[in-house]
C-alpha cells in the first residue's frame, strides 16, 4: 500500500523528498524521545529501519546519489565543529583522576583492544583494524544524558559517565580521522608524506580559521544579529577550503577550528553554542534516519556469520571493563561502581556518522585495504547492542548493585547570595537531600564553592535546557526562587513547574505583591521577609542568624519570636507559608529552620537546639 502511495513521486523529486522526509521524521522522533526521556538513538534506529527501504519504503537514501557523501560530510563537519566548541580543557583538568584516565589510558585500551579483536577474528589489515577500533572509542552525550536522567544513579558515577561522554567525542574523532587519513594513503611508508601533508593542512587551516573566527567575533566586526550565521558559514568555509586543498582533511580542520574558538571564548560564544546545538539536533535526527535507512540486512548477516558476535562480546564484556578497572586503579571508586561503569558505555551518532562517511569514501576508492561494509556493520552493531541492551538494562543493574538513587528530591535554590547560601548549608545537613545553587553572579558562585556547596553559573530561566543537560540537576525535585525581583521569581516558578510540577516550586513573593496569589504558579513563601539582598545584608552584619531548632516540649511554637523558614522531618523539607500553622506541620523530633534576631539566638543557647551551622 505504501509503495502505491509513494509511487507517484517522480524521480526528479525523490532526492528532495528524501531530505524533506528525513528532516521531518528525525525532528519528530527526537522530540518524542525527549518527551519520553529515552535515548534519542533508540527511536532513530527504529525509525530508520521501519521507514527506509528495509521497512515501509517511505524514502530511499540512494535517491541522493553522489550527493549523499557530500551531505554526510557537511553534516558531520557541523556536528564536529559544535563538539569542538563545547570542549573545555579547564573542566578536564578539574575532573577526577578516573575521568582523565578514561580519556587517555582508557581510550588507548579501547582502541587497541578492539583493533586486536578485529584483527584476530576477521583477519583484516592491521591499519583497517585500527580504523575500525577508533570508531567505537566515543560514547556521546546525546545517548548518555537521557540515560542518566532515566536510571538516576549515584551522583559520583553519573558525573564520571557524563564528563566522559561530553569530552571523549573530540578525542575519539581526532584519532578516527588520523586513522582514516592513514588508511586512505594505504598505510605504507610511501604514503607517509601525503599523510603528513593532510595532517598538517588540517591542523594549520583549522587553527588559523578558528583564530580568525575568534578575532572577528572578539573585535565585534560581526553584527550581533549575524553572529550565529557567521559562525556556521565560517565552519563550512573552513571545511570546504581544506577539502579543496587536500581531500579528506576537512573534518580534522573543522574540529580543530571549533576547539580553538571554544578555548578562546569570544564574544557571544554562549549564543553560538545554543544556536549550534539546535542545528546539530536537527542534523542528527535527519542524518541518522538516512544513515540507518541505507543499511542492508545482508551486511549484518555477513558480520555475525563471520564471528561478529565474538567481537561484540569482547567489546562489551572484556575491553570496556578492562578500560574501567585500569583507569580506576588506586582511586576511590569501589568494586560495585567499577562494575556499573563497565556496563554503561553506549555509542552514539558521532560513531555512526563517521562510520558511514568513511565507508562511502572507501567504497569509492579503487583498491580499499579493507571491507567498508564490514566496518559499517560492525559500528552499527555496537551502537544497536550498547544502546538497546545496556541502555534498557542499566537501571536494573544499578538497582541490583544498590547504586540507584531514590526519586528526585534534591533542592535547587535560584540565588546564591548570603541568604541562599545559608539555606543551602542548612538543607545540606539533612540526610538524602542535596542542594544546588544557581546564579548569574560569578562572585556568588565562587563563594558558594568556597564553602563546598554545589553551584552552577547559569540563568535559572533556562529551565528546560538546564533540567535536560546539566548532570548536577538530574536529581532535582524542588525549586526555590530567591531573587530580589518578585515578578522574576514568578516567572522562574512557572518555568520550573513545567519541568517538575506546581507543588514542587516555591519562591519569595512579598505579602504586598500586586499580583493575586491565585495567579501564581507554585507556592509563595517567606512573605514577611524583606528582599533576599536585604536579608543577606542583615546576615552579613550579624544582626540576624539562621537557626536550626529541634521541636520538643520546651519549644513554644505559638510564641516563637523568629520567622519560620523551613520545616524538616525524616521524609521531606517544606518551606513554610504565611497561612500555615506550625503545629500541623511539625512533630516532636522534627527540625524547624528560623530567621532570628541576634538576641534571640544568644538567649536560646541553653535550649535543646542544634548548634548553629558553620557558614
Amino acid at each position: 500500500m505504501f509503495d502505491l502511495i509513494f509511487s507517484s513521486i517522480s524521480s526528479n523529486n525523490s532526492a528532495l523528498w528524501t531530505l524533506c522526509f528525513a528532516m521531518g521524521a528525525g525532528c519528530f522522533l527526537t522530540t518524542l524521545s525527549r518527551k519520553l526521556h529515552l535515548p534519542t538513538l533508540v527511536l532513530l534506529l527504529l525509525g530508520g529501519f521501519l521507514l527506509g527501504p528495509e521497512g515501509f519504503n517511505f524514502f530511499d537514501p540512494k535517491a541522493l546519489g553522489d550527493f549523499l557523501p557530500i551531505f554526510i560530510s557537511l553534516a558531520v563537519a557541523i556536528i564536529l565543529f559544535e563538539g569542538g566548541l563545547t570542549l573545555d580543557l579547564k573542566e578536564f583538568t578539574q575532573t577526577s583522576i578516573i575521568i582523565q584516565r578514561l580519556l587517555s589510558v582508557g581510550v588507548v585500551i579501547t582502541w587497541l583492544g578492539v583493533a586486536l579483536c578485529i584483527l584476530i577474528i576477521f583477519k583484516t589489515n592491521i591499519s583497517f583494524a585500527l580504523l575500525m577500533g577508533s570508531l567505537v572509542i566515543v560514547t556521546g552525550p546525546t545517548v548518555i544524558v537521557p540515560l542518566l536522567r532515566r536510571i538516576r544513579i549515584q551522583s559520583r558515577i553519573a558525573n564520571i559517565l557524563h564528563w566522559e561522554g561530553v569530552l571523549i567525542d573530540s578525542v575519539g574523532v581526532f584519532i578516527a580521522i588520523l586513522c582514516f587519513e592513514w588508511v586512505v594513503e594505504g598505510g605504507s611508508s610511501v604514503a607517509l608524506p601525503n599523510f603528513m601533508i593532510r595532517i598538517f593542512s588540517g591542523l594549520s587551516i583549522g587553527a588559523l580559521g578558528g583564530y580568525l573566527i575568534y578575532f572577528c567575533m572578539d573585535r565585534k566586526f560581526i553584527p550581533d544579529t549575524l553572529i550565529n550565521a557567521f559562525a556556521l558559514a565560517s565552519a563550512m568555509f573552513i571545511f570546504g577550503l581544506t577539502e579543496l586543498i587536500k581531500p579528506e582533511a576537512g573534518l580534522l580542520s573543522v574540529t580543530i577550528a571549533g576547539i580553538v574558538v571554544g578555548l578562546k571564548k569570544p564574544h557571544r560564544l554562549k549564543e553560538i553554542k545554543a544556536f549550534k546545538a539546535e542545528i546539530v539536533d536537527l542534523l542528527i535526527g535527519m542524518l541518522f534516519i538516512i544513515l540507518v535507512a541505507r543499511l542492508d540486512v545482508d551486511q549484518f548477516y555477513n558480520f555475525f556469520t563471520n564471528g561478529g558476535i565474538w567481537v561484540l562480546i569482547a567489546v562489551i564484556l572484556i575491553i570496556r571493563p578492562l578500560s574501567v578497572f585500569v583507569s580506576g586503579y588506586k582511586t576511590q571508586i569501589n568494586l560495585k561502581e567499577k562494575l556499573l561503569l563497565s556496563w554503561i558505555a553506549p555509542r552514539g551518532v558521532v560513531a555512526a556518522s563517521m562510520a558511514s562517511l568513511f565507508a562511502i569514501s572507501l567504497q569509492n576508492k579503487e583498491n580499499p585495504i579493507g571491507d567498508p561494509l564490514l566496518m559499517e556493520a560492525f559500528v552499527y552493531a555496537v551502537i544497536c547492542t550498547t544502546v538497546l541492551i545496556q541502555g534498557m538494562s542499566s537501571g536494573i543493574v544499578a538497582r541490583l548493585l544498590k547504586l540507584q538513587r531514590p526519586a528526585p528530591n534534591d533542592w535547587v535554590i535560584i540565588g546564591a547570595h548570603r541568604f541562599g547560601r545559608e539555606l543551602a548549608e542548612v538543607i545540606a545537613q539533612i540526610d538524602d537531600h542535596s542542594v544546588i545553587l544557581l546564579d548569574t553572579n560569578p562572585t556568588n558562585i565562587r563563594l558558594s564553592k568556597k564553602y563546598n556547596l554545589n553551584a552552577l553559573l547559569c540563568d535559572g530561566m533556562e529551565a528546560e535546557e538546564l533540567y535536560e543537560e546539566q548532570q548536577m540537576l538530574f536529581g532535582a525535585g524542588f525549586v526555590l526562587a530567591l531573587t530580589d525581583n518578585s515578578e522574576l521569581n514568578q516567572l522562574l516558578m512557572q518555568r520550573w513547574a513545567e519541568q517538575l510540577n506546581q507543588q514542587s516550586v516555591y519562591g519569595w513573593i512579598p505579602k504586598d505583591s500586586p499580583n493575586s496569589t491565585s495567579n501564581i504558579v507554585g507556592t509563595p513563601v517567606f512573605e514577611t521577609l524583606d528582599q533576599p539582598a536585604v536579608t543577606s545584608s542583615e546576615l552579613i552584619k550579624g544582626n540576624y542568624h539562621i537557626e536550626a531548632l529541634v521541636v520538643d516540649e520546651s519549644l513554644n511554637l505559638n510564641h516563637l519570636k523568629s520567622t519560620p523558614l523551613l520545616a524538616i522531618n525524616a521524609k521531606q523539607i517544606k518551606p513554610i507559608t504565611q497561612n500555615e500553622g506550625l503545629e500541623s506541620l511539625l512533630s516532636e523530633g522534627d527540625t524547624l529552620i528560623v530567621y532570628s534576631k541576634k538576641e534571640n539566638f544568644e538567649s536560646a543557647m541553653n535550649d535543646t537546639r542544634q548548634p548553629n551551622l558553620p557558614l
